[in-house]
């Protein structure tokens, strides 16, 4: 789940203070609140550490004024926040970046859920300015449908991560590289289960990419079954091992059998 939380709009800053306090190896956006996201020559937004000096501080003043604040635990979801919110990466402050804050390792972050998110977002832009000209009515229900169907990807992928918050074979729990991976695949679900997170998993790249493909799945008791063209030295290039289990939550049952029966890659 994001820990992601935005102050803004506030007389004093208090709830802010509080934040800090309560986290003081967090990492805090400081935005212009003039910040115009189509503008591609507004500066980058700043991040600074949370016990960062710059940073104005005093309890029962003003701490924002024509900034607002958004604070995470987590730079790499900052980073994609600001990717979604703004198409821009992160500016470090001069003095937490002597300290070691760590943007560099965040050059690539585009890539993965940060390039799926950005063209979800461009999608439904363009969508919705197909809708606003379109006067056939038929059509219009069409654009609406789809629409719904790109919000409802976005809303899947938060479900999701609320059950899911690492990969559960893996263990990675950088959320902006984690996939939101259907179990019964989109192009066979109908609307419902398109949404409905029990058919889903958040999967590291690689070990969606296999699942995906259908070279590995899971038994019933949540054993991992990997196709024989994967032998033992790939497997542990992957990091997958066949006594690896998952547990298969009651509601995905349904799916995960879907999943062996037309997805897996039955041995000829």
């Amino acid at each position: 789940m994001s820990n992601i939380v935005i102050f803004k709009n506030m007389p004093n800053d208090n709830e802010f203070i509080e934040w800090i306090d309560e986290n003081p190896k967090g990492f805090v956006l400081n935005i212009h609140r003039r910040q115009d996201p189509s503008n591609i020559h507004e500066s980058h937004p700043r991040i600074h550490f949370a016990n960062c000096s710059q940073l104005n501080k005093k309890p029962g003043s003003s701490t924002t004024g024509d900034y607002f604040k958004v604070c995470s635990n987590s730079i790499e979801e900052l980073e994609q926040w600001s990717w979604v919110k703004y198409q821009k990466g992160l500016n470090p402050c001069r003095i937490c970046k002597e300290k070691g804050l760590p943007v560099e390792q965040l050059t690539g972050i585009q890539n993965f859920q940060v390039t799926s998110a950005l063209s979800l977002k461009s999608d439904i832009y363009k969508l919705e300015k197909r809708l606003a000209s379109e006067a056939n009515s038929n059509k219009r229900t069409e654009i609406e449908t789809l629409i719904k169907a790109r919000l409802g990807q976005g809303r899947f992928r938060q479900k999701l991560l609320e059950l899911y918050p690492n990969c559960p074979l893996t263990g990675l729990d950088v959320q902006s590289l984690l996939i939101a991976s259907h179990i019964k695949p989109w192009s066979k679900c109908n609307n419902e289960e398109r949404l409905d997170p029990s058919n889903g998993l958040m999967l590291a790249p690689h070990i969606d990419a296999l699942f995906d493909s259908g070279l590995i799945t899971f038994d019933t008791d949540g054993t991992i079954k990997i196709h024989p063209t994967i032998d033992p030295e790939n497997q542990k290039r992957l990091g997958i091992a066949p006594d690896m289990k998952l547990k298969i939550r009651p509601e995905s049952e349904k799916y995960f059998e879907y999943h062996r029966n037309h997805v897996f890659q039955k041995e000829e």
